[in-house]
């Protein structure tokens, strides 16, 4: 057998919505560190709202809590048509788009 060549598994905890922490986390990894495996995210917090701007700092995996609606949560990923600040996901900013 081979030896498995993926990066691990990262999980970030989301305890409450106050606690920005893991957004940070994230970010770190996937700009500093150059990250590109799968980054998690669980806790009380991994909600609908939440999910677009998971995502938009490099998260790619999520434990929803246990309320939520996964075919709900999937429409969040598309709430958003326009980025006003860059981050992980590499979107095409608004200023970016005015420019070109």
């Amino acid at each position: 057998m081979g030896r498995d060549r993926r990066p691990p598994l990262i999980n970030l905890e989301f305890p409450g919505f106050a606690d920005g922490r893991a957004y940070s986390q994230a970010r770190i990894l996937r700009d500093r560190h150059g990250y590109r495996g799968e980054i998690r995210a669980s806790g009380g917090a991994v909600v609908r709202d939440q999910l677009h701007g998971m995502a938009r700092c490099g998260i790619n995996s999520f434990e929803l809590r246990a309320d939520q609606d996964p075919q709900v949560c999937l429409a969040a990923f598309e709430d958003f048509g326009l980025a006003y600040q860059p981050a992980a996901d590499g979107a095409l900013t608004v200023l970016r788009r005015r420019a070109s």
